[in-house]
């Protein structure tokens, strides 16, 4: 066949995920080709990312669509300020190392009240003290250890779902009963949300710590040791 190139197959946990809204409703209006092609590499490279809520800085976005996509930066500029305008994804300038960037973000419902916070943050919003609480990623490599691309997407549902602090104090209580593992600690979270963090055993000043209370009851039977 004129024009086939190699490909290889895809291998289990190297998909991108897009949003089903996108591909229903707004895919069936994208006309260019430069646009189409900025959208799919920017969710790929989004599914990449590791803060949150999850962003793509310009230049990258840039670089990669040179490289991969083939694409010049005129094109690449003009897909992706198509794609902005038809509200796929949300621009701003954040505060980097190498300085004031713009950058993107998917414009997911999940996501929108953690991208207005950060917006308000970075405009001068009052701010908390108190040394920066690790994200899920960091905490995860250094208590449990590689980061699989599949385990990547759960940690990022639970950095939408639980404070960061829980999070935290989650992988505390993990390593303090010698449980290090990802079920654990979901399963803590879990049941600190149906059952109040501070309620029950967690109040202040309850009884000594059993390691095994995660393992118990109605998690007894999902829980493994």
């Amino acid at each position: 066949m004129a024009g086939r190139i190699p490909y290889s197959a895809a291998q289990p946990g190297a998909f991108t995920q897009v949003p089903g809204t996108y591909v229903s409703q707004l895919m069936r209006h994208v006309e260019d080709l430069s646009e189409l092609k900025v959208t799919v590499l920017a969710f790929y490279l989004l599914s990449q990312s590791r803060a949150y809520p999850s962003y793509v800085p310009h230049r990258e976005l840039v670089l990669k669509a040179t490289s991969l996509v083939g694409l010049d930066e005129s094109a690449c500029v003009a897909g992706i300020d198509a794609a902005v305008r038809r509200g796929v994804f949300v621009c701003m300038a954040l505060p980097l190392p190498e300085g004031p960037t713009a950058v993107y973000f998917a414009n997911i419902e999940a996501d929108l009240a953690a991208i207005e916070q950060l917006k308000s943050k970075c405009a001068g919003g009052p701010r908390t003290g108190g040394p920066p609480v690790p994200n899920v990623f960091e905490l995860y490599e250094q208590n449990i250890g590689i980061i699989t691309p599949m385990m990547a997407e759960e940690l990022k549902d639970a950095q939408r779902t639980y404070p960061a602090g829980w999070i935290e104090e989650a992988f505390r209580e993990a390593v303090k009963a010698r449980k290090l593992s990802w079920r654990y600690i979901s399963r803590i979270l879990e049941r600190w949300t149906a059952e109040g963090k501070d309620s029950g055993e967690n109040r202040p000043g309850a009884r000594a710590d059993d390691p095994d209370k995660y393992v118990k009851g109605q998690y007894g039977g999902i829980v493994r040791r």
